[in-house]
């Protein structure tokens, strides 16, 4: 193979040189993409693995390609700077993307989105299957480039047992290609904040003492929004909780506004200490998704001793389990219901102790050395495609 290698994109010339290869081979290269996309729960699933890679050492067999500086720095990777992912150039960026396998001696290449080479064997790291099973358009580019990188990939990683029953549903011709579960944990920092980090927050936002979290997009329809809005007009108004709406659009959709029924709701984009400071300090996460591919809120707030209100659908059941209450996702009275009964300490009581043992059920060590051991064996026989 040769030493060097050449990729053109936009006129641009890369002139590749391999980073040194290490005796104890596979050679991984990870596009890092996402980061240069999100900043969401997938990019935080990315920087938890690193971390546990390059404290395992598995990173010395890992080169990561850093668009526009946006990877997070790990100590044992290697680091190659990328051009910025262009969807509209998707055949350009797979040429790119090969011969940088090529010149990286790669012997799998995985990325934290959709990017593919032309030729090298891909591991595909599925986190949700939301816009084959609620019928978005599937025509759209970004997603006709998950079903390339899908069909291309040699084997797959899921989140939830249920992200990968809808994996092999809708993608029938992989159904004997490698794959693992590998279910998301919590941040070492999402424990209970002190009193005082809670009281500064809730200065911060003017918010009173007793608010519910509520975690996500909410003009995205199957986060469900509307089941909070449509609670909150049944309590009556002493007992009617503040919301704090955490990310989505910087302000309330008039249509919520509308039907906050005089509660007091704040939007916040907020910090991870932050995030953390506000579950410890909420009566409730509500969280009535009508689909998740995991559902890692679920797992933060209850790190934080948030007791826990969401809907027995996909994946949820397999992160919150049995320390979650559950309520239908079209009923709003049961959702009112729900938040009335957690007002009882005594009840608060008995979900933040079932969500304290829930939470220690999924640890980011055992997730990345399973997901090592499987990339290993998956890089050193690349399963041949059906």
């Amino acid at each position: 193979m040769s030493d060097r290698e050449q990729a053109s994109l936009d006129g641009e010339v890369l002139t590749l040189t391999p980073s040194q290869r290490l005796v104890d081979s596979p050679r991984i290269v990870v596009d890092a993409v996402f980061f240069q996309l999100h900043k969401t729960g997938i990019a935080r699933v990315w920087s938890a693995l690193m971390a546990q890679w390059s404290a395992s050492g598995f990173a010395r067999n890992i080169v990561v390609l850093d668009r526009w500086e946006t990877a997070p720095r790990f100590p044992g990777f290697t680091y190659r700077q990328m051009m910025p992912l262009r969807f509209h150039h998707s055949l350009a960026q797979s040429v790119a993307l090969e011969a940088i396998c090529k010149a990286e001696q790669a012997d799998l290449f995985i990325s934290t989105n959709y990017t593919i080479p032309l030729k090298t064997p891909s591991l595909l790291y599925v986190h949700d299957m939301i816009p084959e099973v609620l019928g978005f358009n599937l025509g759209q580019r970004v997603w006709r480039e998950k079903r390339k990188a899908i069909e291309h990939a040699s084997a797959y990683v899921a989140v939830s047992e249920n992200t990968a029953r809808d994996l092999r549903h809708f993608y029938r011709t992989i159904e004997c290609r490698p794959l693992r579960i590998a279910h998301n944990a919590v941040d070492s920092l999402f424990t209970p904040s002190s009193e005082p980090e809670i009281e500064e927050l809730l200065h911060e936002l003017e918010l009173p003492r007793e608010y519910c979290v509520f975690v996500g997009a909410r003009d995205v329809p199957y986060k469900n929004a509307s089941l909070v809005f449509d609670a909150l007009p049944l309590l009556c108004t002493e007992q009617r909780p503040a919301i704090l709406c955490v990310g989505g659009l910087p302000t309330l959709e008039a249509e919520f506004e509308a039907r906050a029924a005089a509660a007091t709701v704040r939007v916040a984009s907020l910090s991870d200490a932050q995030l953390r400071a506000a579950y410890s300090g909420a009566l409730s996460l509500l969280y009535p998704s009508k689909y998740e591919g995991f559902g890692l809120p679920i797992l933060e707030a209850m790190a934080c001793g948030c007791p826990v209100i969401t809907c027995h659908n996909s994946s949820i059941p397999e992160a919150a389990d049995a320390a979650a209450i559950y309520v239908a996702e079209d009923n709003p009275s049961e959702l009112a219901a729900a938040m009335m009964r957690l007002r009882d300490p005594s009840v608060r009581k008995t979900f933040q102790a079932r969500g304290f043992e829930r939470v220690r059920q999924f640890d980011w060590k055992k997730t990345a050395d399973e997901v090592e051991r499987f990339v290993r064996n998956v890089a050193r026989e690349p399963a041949p495609k059906a």
